[in-house]
């Protein structure tokens, strides 16, 4: 029996901390104007807010993997967007660090490892965490320095090749 006790204490945490991951994943696109939609069958804001009921419900039901799944389906578009900000607002609004960007900042981070760019998608994704780190306080300016001169080289090495 005692072996039961964590295992359900375990489950109760992780509930505990996704239903509040959904719910500030909610609020998020219900701050954003450009996630609004009002017709004259559908508004997103009804939309959300029932969202937020279902997910209160699915919590005192145990249901931890369709919050997981919920999670995951509505991080989607920010992940898709590189809206960076939305790590911090999930800090901020739950107190979990949780870091959906991980895959990104990897990738950024073997570009980094290797010393050069070589594809456009490396490119795109070391401007980005340029465009990140410029608008963090303080601001990492070592790293900054870093990516621009791989952005600088690449680009170096883009126009001798067309030209």
């Amino acid at each position: 029996m005692s072996k039961q006790k964590p295992i359900e204490e375990e489950k109760l945490t992780e509930l505990n901390k996704y239903r509040a991951l959904v719910l500030a994943a909610i609020n998020y696109l219900l701050e954003d104007p450009s996630a609004m939609v009002k017709t004259e069958n559908f508004d997103s804001n009804e939309h959300f807010e029932s969202l937020k009921k279902a997910a209160i419900e699915h919590h005192s039901h145990g249901r931890l993997a369709k919050l997981k799944q919920w999670f995951k389906d509505l991080t989607e578009p920010m992940i898709e967007a590189h809206d960076l900000k939305f790590n911090g607002y999930l800090k901020n609004e739950t107190g979990y660090d949780v870091n959906i960007f991980h895959n990104y900042f990897k990738r950024v981070e073997k570009v980094i490892e290797k010393g050069k760019i070589t594809t456009n998608n490396q490119f795109y994704d070391v401007g980005l965490m340029v465009n990140q780190l410029c608008n963090e306080q303080p601001m990492n300016k070592e790293k900054i320095q870093i990516l621009n001169n791989l952005l600088r080289t690449y680009e170096v090495g883009k126009s001798k090749k067309i030209g």
